[in-house]
């Protein structure tokens, strides 16, 4: 092998090993790959950096302000209060329609976008219905990855690999290239779901998860001042019932105590208490308790009716996962305090500066209502509350349905390209006031679209240098004496793989330059090699690291190991139809 191949291959080899370990952020990965390359000579700046000059980045980002303005505007919820509202039956036609509905609104939607709208309505479903909603809420966001694929726009991944093959000398993708196979595949998928994979999934306390996810258990801290009347007082004194708080511990000069009804608490005790949203919020109001935030953001100057709450969760991959919150400098960063933590239906009897942040963990906050609506979106804190600016209406949001179609068409009939059209679109919105400029720049998902631009640029050093030859090699070596079905299996297979340290669209990006030079050496044509690799970077089910899966973690009670007992046998079958379909619609030869 030549320096270029082992260097390459060394640098995806530390890139893999630090995203696993979550040493660093995806995004500043792919910007520390490309200048790797530059800078040994394998790539040019130009060539390194053409990933943020291509389409692809420009329709990314316009997809993001049209899918963001019509998810706002509430359509979907709309939509889905409508069907669900008439839904009735047993527990598979429950579980058919809510999968039904998640397929057709990913198609549109980004499937983090369609489980965070899907699930407070699912959950509502399943109680009226007398249906588990553990057992809806999973296979709900399975659809959501499956009907991801239908379209170009459904999924990231899809657009993101369009642009990775037109680099590679192949044609890109067209809108409505994968419907077909995608829809096959779904509606496989829902059937799997309907009579076995929903019996995988165990059923905990399904019908009081309404409860669970619309007033969850909080974790938090209560000051007492010097002047607090509850100072001199025994806990059992409080009252703390009619707030619908539990006591769990006192905090005395850095002394963690026992919450004893009859402990008689004193000046600058801090009470941990667990409760409900409602709970604490009439604790704020509560004269006897301040509810602990930074002395940073009291000196802020904020007018009382600037700041508002917010709920967020925490994304998988977030720099703030397995640090003390006492130790993320949350107020520097997102201008937003922590007031009180909810992780997986537990509480910790922990002071909250210490308590370290996990995936998953649901955070109130408190903050301007700016710094509350910057969340949407954020890769690191998913915000789960709409506040600040008003809503588009929702004639707003069919505007911007309407103009999607239209760049759609307009695409499809080769008028117009994608990209062009979706930037006009996004360009009509802000001229007519349906999206203001900043709120449009707050949609757009940025360090996506840098991760994306990095691997491109990191693809094609894998391409240029031989690497991926090499890479391909190996691989055809090994499986060709099985047969060429055996070989895009494979493709699609260490995709998945790569998909649990990185993202979906960088395994996607990694592995097509290795799928076009695996079908250089079969002799075949490389376009079905690559739709395997693409297709099979969304089509993982095998953990909850994806941000539409974590987003139903918590709401249904879920453990790790459920989703490989669920989703493992989903992937397996969602492989087996890509392996048979796609040869069908892409020759081979």
């Amino acid at each position: 092998m030549t320096f270029d191949v082992i260097f390459v291959l060394a640098v995806l080899s530390v890139a893999v090993v630090v995203i696993s370990l979550e040493l660093i952020a995806i995004d500043v990965a792919a910007m520390a790959m490309i200048v790797a390359v530059v800078a040994v000579g394998i790539l040019t700046p130009a060539e390194a950096l053409s990933g943020f000059s291509s389409e692809v980045v420009i329709a990314l980002a316009c997809i993001f302000v049209i899918a963001g303005t019509v998810s706002r505007a509430g359509l979907a919820e709309a939509a889905t209060e409508a069907i669900l509202r008439r839904g009735k039956g047993g527990n598979n036609a429950s579980l058919a329609i809510v999968m039904g509905l998640s397929v057709m609104l990913s198609t549109v939607l980004s499937n983090t976008s369609t489980s965070s709208v899907l699930t407070p309505g699912v959950i509502h479903y399943a109680k009226r219905t007398a249906t588990s909603a553990s057992r809806l809420l999973m296979p709900m966001a399975f659809a959501s990855l499956m009907g991801g694929t239908m379209t170009l726009i459904g999924t990231s991944t899809n657009l993101s690999a369009s642009g990775m093959i037109d680099g590679l000398g192949l044609e890109p993708y067209r809108f409505f290239e994968f419907f077909v196979v995608g829809g096959i595949v779904a509606i496989c998928g829902t059937v799997f779901m309907v009579f076995i994979g929903r019996r995988l999934i165990p059923d905990r306390r399904p019908l009081d998860l309404v409860e669970d996810y619309g007033v969850r258990d909080y974790l938090a801290e209560l000051t007492l001042g010097s002047n607090s009347s509850a100072v001199g007082a025994q806990i059992t004194e409080l009252d703390l019932g009619a707030l619908e708080l539990e006591p769990l511990a006192v905090i005395r000069n850095g002394v963690r105590l026992s919450a004893h009804p009859l402990r008689t608490l004193q000046a600058s005790d801090r009470l941990i208490v667990r409760g409900s949203l409602d709970g604490l919020l009439r604790a704020r109001d509560d004269k006897r308790f301040d509810i602990e935030t930074s002395a940073e953001q009291q000196q802020t100057g904020l007018r009382p009716d600037d700041i508002g709450l917010g709920e967020a969760v925490v994304m998988p991959n977030s720099r703030l996962v397995g640090r003390p919150l006492g130790q993320t400098s949350f107020f520097r960063r997102y201008r937003v305090v922590v007031l009180a933590v909810h992780r997986k239906g537990r509480a910790f009897a922990t002071k909250l500066s210490a308590l370290r942040v996990q995936a998953g963990d649901v955070l109130l906050l408190q903050g301007a209502n700016d710094d509350l609506e910057m969340l949407n979106g954020n890769p690191d804190l998913w915000g789960l509350t709409e506040v600040g600016p008003p809503r588009p209406t929702i004639p707003q949001g069919l505007f911007a349905l309407g103009l999607l179609v239209v760049s759609v068409a307009l695409a499809s009939l080769g008028i117009l390209p994608l990209a062009m059209g979706l930037l006009g679109a996004v360009v009509i919105l802000a001229l007519t006031g349906t999206v203001p400029v900043q709120e449009a720049y707050r949609m757009i998902d940025w360090r996506l679209l840098v991760m994306v631009a990095g691997m491109t640029g990191f693809g094609l050093a894998m391409f240029n240098s031989g690497a991926a030859d090499v890479l391909a090699k190996t691989l055809v070596g090994w499986v060709a004496p099985f047969g060429i079905t055996a070989s895009l299996l494979a493709l699609g297979a260490l995709t998945i793989v790569l998909t649990q340290p990185m993202s979906n669209a960088a395994a996607a990006l990694t592995m097509l330059p290795v799928a076009v030079s695996t079908a250089g050496l079969l002799g075949i044509d490389p376009r079905p090699a690559a739709v395997m690799v693409t297709l099979s970077a969304s089509l993982s089910f095998i953990a909850p690291l994806e941000p539409a899966l974590l987003l139903v973690y918590g709401p249904g009670r879920y453990r790790f190991i459920d989703f490989l007992r669920v989703g493992g046998p989903l992937t397996l079958l969602t492989l087996f139809l890509l392996v048979m379909l796609i040869p069908v619609f892409w020759p081979l030869g």
